[in-house]
């Protein structure tokens, strides 16, 4: 897509998280305040978990940029780890002490002392493992042990684990409950609501520079919310198709046709009761949203009335 062919200035619906188009959701604010919470606690393990692309790795992105800038902070992506040395080469590599050459308990010494270096110099470090369901026991018991380091106010690590449900069901079985037990923070992240989803469509391309209004009309936004089970990561899969799709036949705004068409080559099932489905006009953010410093944004001028605000989806046009 060419998003200056739509009058944007900057890409909108990004395949990867971008913390800059961060949409504080509840779910993901109650999430952010919980994590906080157990940080400013100086507790030691947080579980955040949710389905693909409910957007459990933004909201541990947004947790990080809260940090004090003094704050020693690992973000490991994507935790392939086959032994317990693995895991200790990618925590030595972030905080840019040397490993290479070093057998297992060397480099568990390694670490270790680095996180007691940094506790004694007055700040916890935090390790963000995100897809941290792919970490196996040996790989847990590592990070429970490691979590054990503490003095006698605060622990050394705050490791958050980002996962899919599949790991709260396995620290649920009798043998992961020394684990298990170290969790004191487990928070699920939910799916967008259709007013939520129809809000955050809105709100990335305002944040792209445009007018929402303008751009995707009421029938269109009203699919997209009802049919991308209020996922962000589908939601903008979807979005920047149908744009995608708009700027192939010369449109400049997405009509409902190009949203059909876009959850059709994407294999979205499509909600058959959205006939019936009240439009959602081009509100304004959600409650409680203001433009962080780095946005830099403008202020959007008023848009025009709505064209629609209730009525009945109408059908797709044939070919």
């Amino acid at each position: 897509m060419d998003y200056t062919f739509f009058g944007l200035s900057r890409r909108p619906f990004r395949p990867t998280p971008d913390t800059n188009t961060y949409f504080p959701t509840a779910a993901h604010e109650t999430a952010l305040a919980n994590l906080r919470h157990a940080y400013d606690a100086r507790d030691g393990l947080a579980l955040v978990d949710g389905e693909s692309g409910a957007g459990k790795t933004l909201v541990a992105l947004r947790f990080l940029e809260t940090l004090d800038d003094r704050t020693p902070r690992v973000f490991i992506p994507a935790p392939r780890f086959a032994r317990p040395a693995d895991l200790f080469q990618a925590l030595l590599f972030d905080f840019g002490v040397a490993y290479q050459g070093l057998s297992e308990q060397e480099l568990r010494l390694a670490v270790t002392g680095q996180l007691l270096d940094q506790l004694t110099a007055g700040t916890p470090t935090v390790v963000v493992i995100d897809e941290a369901q792919h970490l196996t026991a040996d790989i847990l018991e590592e990070i429970r042990l490691l979590g054990n380091l503490e003095s006698r106010t605060a622990k050394a690590v705050f490791f958050v684990l980002v996962s899919q449900p599949s790991l709260r069901e396995r620290l649920s079985k009798p043998e992961a409950a020394a684990f298990a037990q170290r969790i004191v923070v487990r928070y699920r992240v939910e799916p967008l609501t259709r007013e939520e989803s129809a809000q955050f469509v809105c709100q990335q391309l305002r944040i792209a520079g445009g007018r929402p209004n303008d751009l995707v009309s009421d029938e269109a936004l009203t699919l997209l919310a009802a049919n991308c089970k209020g996922l962000p990561r589908l939601l903008n899969q979807t979005a920047y198709l149908a744009f995608t799709l708009a700027e192939s036949v010369g449109d400049r705004a997405v009509d409902i046709e190009a949203v059909l068409e876009a959850l059709t080559q994407l294999g979205l099932s499509i909600d058959t009761s959205a006939d019936e489905l009240t439009l959602f006009p081009h509100g304004t953010p959600a409650t409680g949203y203001t433009a962080t410093k780095h946005e830099d944004l403008e202020p959007a001028a008023p848009e025009p009335a709505p064209r629609s605000t209730r009525g009945k989806l109408p059908k797709r046009r044939s070919a």
